[in-house]
């Protein structure tokens, strides 16, 4: 309070300035750090999903591997069964 009491001794009425002053200070201060804090937050959140998704992301092309050979093996059994079957109908 340096400034406020030599000023509201010569004007009375400064009191009209210097609280809406203050509020809207306090508030763009509030603000900030509330912005701060916010941002923050959602960058780690943002981190935290970004490295779950990852995981689910190898998680789901190891799975789509392992069908994929899965398909395979199965095709390569049908055809060996075409085979068998074919050389069976074979007349002998």
């Amino acid at each position: 309070m340096g400034i406020v009491r030599p000023v509201m001794d010569v004007y009375p009425y400064a009191w009209l300035f210097f609280i809406p002053f203050i509020l809207i200070a306090t508030f763009t201060m509030l603000n900030l750090f509330i912005g701060i804090i916010v941002d923050t937050m959602r960058t780690l959140h943002d981190d935290q999903h970004a490295a779950e998704r990852e995981r689910i992301e190898d998680t789901v092309h190891r799975d789509t591997r392992h069908v994929g050979l899965e398909v395979r093996a199965l095709r390569e059994e049908i055809e060996g069964l075409r085979r068998d079957l074919a050389i069976r109908r074979e007349p002998s």
